[in-house]
C-alpha cells in the first residue's frame, strides 16, 4: 500500500497561513504526525494566485520537510514550474500530483515528468470532462498508461486516478469507480491505482463514515495508493485490512508488521 499524506496542502486556511508566515514549526509538526501515523509519502501544495510566489513556497516546502523528515515528497501543484521546482529538490524518488488527458495539462506536464525519475498520479479527467461509468474510466486509463509509457515512464511508476466522485449526486458512482478499479488491475497488473477519495462523501452528513466505507471497498477491488489523512481514525487499519481481505497483502504481512509497529490501535 502506498499511503500519501495529504494535510500538506495551501487550501487549508492552517496551512497556507503557515505558509505565508514561513511558520516551520507548524508545517514541520503536520509533517511529522503523518509519518508518525504511516505515511509513505507526503503531499505538498503550496498552491499560489501568484505563480512566482508558489515556486518560491514550493522550494521552500520542500527544503524544510526534508530537513526533518525522510519519507518520500508527494509534489502536488497545476503549476509546472512549481512541480519542476519541487522535483528538483527531490532528495528521494518523489511523486508527481498529478497529470491528466487535458490537452493543456498532458502538454505541459508530459515532458517534466519524463525529465525526472518519479512516479506519477494520472487522473482520469480529459477536456470532455469527468469520466462517467466503467468503460470510460478504463479506456481513460488505457490512454494516460500509453502516453506515459510512451514518454518512458514504467507501468509500476503510474498511480491511475480513477476520480471518485460524489455518490450525493451520482448514486452508482462508487459501484462503477469499484469495478473500474478491479478492471485497471485486472488489465496492468504492475500499474498502481489510486487518489483522494473525499470527494466521494460531498454533500453528505458524517462524511467520515461514507469515506471509510469506500477505502475499504476500493483496495478490496484493487486500489493499492491513496492521498488521504492517516492522521484520522481508522484510516491506515481499514486500507491494511482491505489489502488483506482483497488478496494484495500475501500471508497479511503488511498487517501484522503494523500491528506490531503499533500502526493497529
Amino acid at each position: 500500500m502506498i499511503i500519501i499524506g495529504e494535510k500538506i496542502n495551501a487550501t487549508r486556511k492552517a496551512i497556507a497561513a503557515a505558509i505565508a508566515a514561513r511558520d516551520e514549526a507548524h508545517i514541520i509538526a503536520t509533517a511529522e504526525a503523518q509519518v508518525d501515523a504511516g505515511a509513505d509519502y507526503l503531499d505538498l501544495n503550496a498552491g499560489d494566485p501568484d505563480p512566482a510566489a508558489e515556486v518560491a513556497n514550493m522550494k521552500w516546502l520542500v527544503e524544510r520537510v526534508q530537513a526533518h523528515t525522510d519519507v518520500p515528497l508527494c509534489v502536488d501543484s497545476a503549476n509546472p514550474d512549481a512541480v519542476e521546482a519541487g522535483l528538483s529538490l527531490a532528495r528521494a524518488k518523489p511523486i508527481v500530483n498529478s497529470i491528466s488527458l487535458e490537452a493543456e495539462r498532458m502538454e505541459a506536464f508530459l515532458p517534466v515528468v519524463a525529465r525526472h525519475e518519479c512516479m506519477v498520479v494520472a487522473l482520469c479527467m480529459s477536456d470532455g470532462g469527468m469520466p462517467s461509468g466503467v468503460d470510460d474510466r478504463v479506456d481513460r486509463a488505457r490512454q494516460l498508461i500509453e502516453r506515459l509509457t510512451g514518454a518512458g515512464k514504467a507501468v509500476d511508476e503510474i498511480i491511475v486516478d480513477p476520480c471518485f466522485l460524489p455518490v450525493s449526486a451520482e448514486a452508482e458512482s462508487a459501484r462503477h469507480v469499484c469495478d473500474a478499479i478491479a478492471a485497471i488491475r485486472a488489465a496492468w497488473p504492475k500499474v498502481h491505482i489510486g487518489g483522494g477519495l473525499s470527494n466521494v462523501s460531498f454533500g453528505l452528513p458524517a462524511r467520515k463514515y461514507v469515506n471509510l466505507a469506500m477505502l475499504a471497498a476500493a483496495v478490496y477491488h484493487g486500489m493499492d495508493a491513496a492521498i488521504v489523512d492517516p492522521c484520522s481514525p481508522n484510516v491506515v487499519p481499514i486500507m491494511l485490512a482491505g489489502a488483506v481481505l482483497g488478496g494484495a497483502d500475501e500471508w497479511c504481512a503488511d498487517y501484522v508488521s503494523a500491528y506490531r509497529g503499533g500502526k493497529l490501535k
